[in-house]
């Protein structure tokens, strides 16, 4: 029988491993050089990625007054990049499916360094010297090396030889997906601690949290100069989080159930946020040829 063990020593790291090696295969090394190509427009979506949102996520977590770990699996939430399902979206929305590429894989890499920080961060706020739960910055970076930045690398090789194999990234994607949302059920239906009785604390938070990702995905953009299109880019890669990053690390680096809480939430809201996002950034445009036609 799989126990809870069993799934966060082995099952869920294999199943991150080939979910960010499944990026790789997406990414080359001119999505990392595109960034002197639009500079403002990705230094403005990584101010929001990695600083804004996270200290939105505190503020949440603070004035709901969220127990210790699921302030933490919020504010961790917060802090993650965008995944490759933001991509999709930014390119079947007609946004800038470039800008979104490369925020997604700058700011995974970004997040080997911050998201250990914003984490301990919030394990300090809302733990104060009462508790004894922390994490390790150095070994939960080699965590994130491990299993989000070494696949990610080597996927990027492994394209880069046999391009061929990027035909293998969906159904490798879909895979890891189903993969992990099984695990996330199996803890849920193993549950020792009755997490799930106590979920309805996290809801509204999260969903604020990933509605504010969107709007202030746009404006904060959009204030500092960068286009419309690129600005709506900015904001589906907000709100779009890459949650399993954010579930392994609560269920691996935290042990905890509860800091997976918010992750489960926003997984079912996230995606109709972000195509509501490009569903007005479309609208937008269709207006404002109207009006140039007129």
């Amino acid at each position: 029988m799989i126990d809870t063990d069993t799934l966060i020593k082995v099952i869920i790291p294999i199943t991150m491993f080939s979910l960010m090696f499944a990026m790789g295969l997406t990414l080359t090394t001119a999505d990392f050089k595109r960034i002197l190509a639009v500079p403002r427009a990705t230094l403005m979506g990584l101010l929001v990625l990695l600083l804004v949102l996270p200290v939105i996520g505190l503020s949440l977590a603070y004035a709901f007054e969220l127990p210790l770990m699921m302030a933490v699996g919020l504010v961790a939430l917060a802090a993650c990049p965008g995944g490759t399902t933001s991509n999709v979206v930014a390119h079947i929305g007609k946004g800038d499916t470039a800008l979104s590429v490369t925020l997604t894989a700058t700011a995974t890499m970004a997040t080997l360094v911050t998201l250990p920080l914003w984490i301990n961060l919030s394990l300090y706020i809302f733990g104060g010297t009462g508790t004894n739960i922390e994490m390790p910055i150095l070994q939960t970076g080699g965590q994130l090396f491990l299993f989000t930045v070494l696949p990610v690398l080597l996927g990027m090789f492994a394209r880069s030889r046999k391009p061929a194999l990027l035909k293998y990234e969906p159904l490798l994607t879909k895979i890891s997906v189903v993969a992990m949302a099984s695990c996330f059920i199996l803890m849920a239906v193993i549950d020792e601690h009755d997490s799930f009785s106590r979920a309805g604390q996290v809801i509204l938070p999260t969903v604020l949290l990933i509605l504010l990702a969107a709007v202030v995905g746009f404006v904060v953009p959009k204030l500092a100069g960068v286009n419309v299109k690129s600005s709506a880019t900015i904001a589906v890669e907000s709100c779009l989080k890459n949650i399993l990053i954010s579930f392994f690390l609560a269920s691996s680096a935290l042990s905890s159930l509860d800091a997976a809480l918010a992750s489960a939430v926003a997984g079912a809201i996230i995606m109709p946020v972000a195509i509501c996002v490009m569903l007005a950034f479309n609208l937008f445009n269709k207006s404002q040829e109207k009006l140039v036609a007129s």
